[in-house]
């Protein structure tokens, strides 16, 4: 686990734990469901509130992830806060391993720097780390300051702002180009939240394997000669990108639902479970307008969301052909 994530081992927790403010990064699978988790959380910040620990904030890693090809940064306002240590935990459900680390928090996105000495426990229960921390923190061997703290996990989320929405397709989408951007795959082997993400903490390869598999979606988008998607020239502004003919932009955004839900606006939608869906959509490269569809098509599975947005796309395209 320590060589996934490019950290040391230390012998006992920070000295400070007690007696200073700390950060949770929680690391849950993409496609589970809030309720098979959330009841470890609660017991983990139960006891992180017995012993004196003040987890100020909770971090979900894959909210972190919410748009292509960039790592969120956390509110700033945190780090006002004077944060000094990052936890680190890695849960699915009652009857999976657990994996929590303690150590110092850099305050940058990536929340811990290479090779920064953390101390580490993977187990099959909580209750037996909870249980040798308990025994640790009353040898008195680490100062104790914190009396007064919270009792229930606080999240938090990175602020993302997607545009003014509009409930439909662009009628003239055959007439202009539409450009989409390449995966960066080398973004999923930096260190912090990417290496912490929880399928590549506990299954790598099949991880990887699936970031690639979106990557090869968009590469199909791309080379099929019958619709009017290409890649984007990042290097280029949107001003160059209409004059060669761009007008939108294929995008998506990742989050749990009821985030999405917040970010975009829409009637008739599932009841929020906290897992997490992703939904297409288009940027109008001339102003701050995004094109959801008619349809609210969001999906947990990332390919299948991909799918149900083109038909979309191409049912106003042949409509308007017709």
């Amino acid at each position: 686990m320590l060589e996934k994530l490019q950290l040391n081992q230390a012998l006992y927790p920070p000295e400070n734990i007690l007696s200073t403010k700390s950060i949770v990064l929680l690391s849950v699978p993409e496609v589970a469901e809030q309720n098979e988790w959330m009841i470890l959380v609660d017991e983990l910040q139960q006891f992180l509130a017995e012993e004196g620990i003040d987890a100020v904030a909770y971090i979900q890693v894959e909210s972190l992830f919410s748009i292509p090809n960039k790592v969120l940064e956390i509110p700033t306002y945190l780090n006002q806060r004077e944060i000094q240590n990052v936890i680190l935990f890695a849960a699915k459900d009652e009857d999976s391993p657990i994996f929590i680390a303690m150590g110092p928090y850099n305050g940058k996105p990536s929340f811990f720097d290479k090779s920064s000495v953390f101390w580490t426990r993977s187990a099959s229960k909580l209750e037996s780390v909870a249980s040798e921390l308990n025994t640790y923190f009353k040898t008195g061997a680490v100062y104790r300051d914190n009396l007064l703290v919270n009792e229930s996990p606080e999240f938090f989320f990175p602020e993302v702002s997607l545009g003014i929405v509009a409930k439909s397709i662009p009628p003239r989408l055959a007439e202009f180009k539409v450009s989409v951007q390449a995966l960066d795959l080398a973004l999923f082997d930096q260190i912090g939240p990417a290496s912490f993400r929880y399928e590549n903490f506990y299954a790598r390869d099949e991880f990887i394997q699936g970031i690639r598999d979106r990557d090869y979606a968009i590469q199909a988008l791309v080379t099929d000669s019958t619709n009017n998607i290409f890649y984007k020239d990042a290097a280029k502004t949107n001003q160059a990108l209409r004059q060669e003919g761009f007008q939108y932009e294929l995008m998506f955004v990742s989050g749990t639902d009821d985030r999405v839900y917040e970010w975009l606006p829409f009637p008739d939608r599932p009841k929020p479970t906290g897992r997490i869906i992703h939904k297409f959509y288009l940027n109008d490269l001339r102003n701050n307008n995004i094109y959801v569809g008619k349809e609210w098509d969001a999906s947990t599975d990332w390919s299948q969301a991909l799918s149900t947005f083109l038909a979309q796309m191409n049912k106003v395209i042949q409509e308007k052909s017709n």
